[in-house]
């Protein structure tokens, strides 16, 4: 059973600190590293759009055909139940 967020010892949230603080350190690397490719070499920022094309866009869309819609083909009948 799970235990609610008040309910975890001292060394718990010591733990869930430390595991924040390391995510968000790693990102915040990751985002240095990143700007320090775009300002030191400006090419680098059409490598990365290049990469996402190719990662996430595909073929060009199907080309669809108009809908067609249906028209009666003849006389409408009523029928009566009696």
């Amino acid at each position: 059973m799970q235990r609610a967020a008040n309910d975890l010892s001292p060394s718990d949230h010591r733990f869930l600190w430390s595991l924040t603080t390391g995510i968000l350190l790693v990102h915040g690397v990751v985002l240095l590293v990143l700007v320090g490719l775009v300002t030191r070499y400006p090419a680098t920022s059409q490598w990365i759009s290049q990469g996402v094309q190719a990662e996430f866009v595909g073929d060009p869309p199907p080309v669809i055909a108009p809908t067609q819609l249906a028209e009666p083909g003849g006389q409408m009948r009523t029928v009566r139940a009696n």
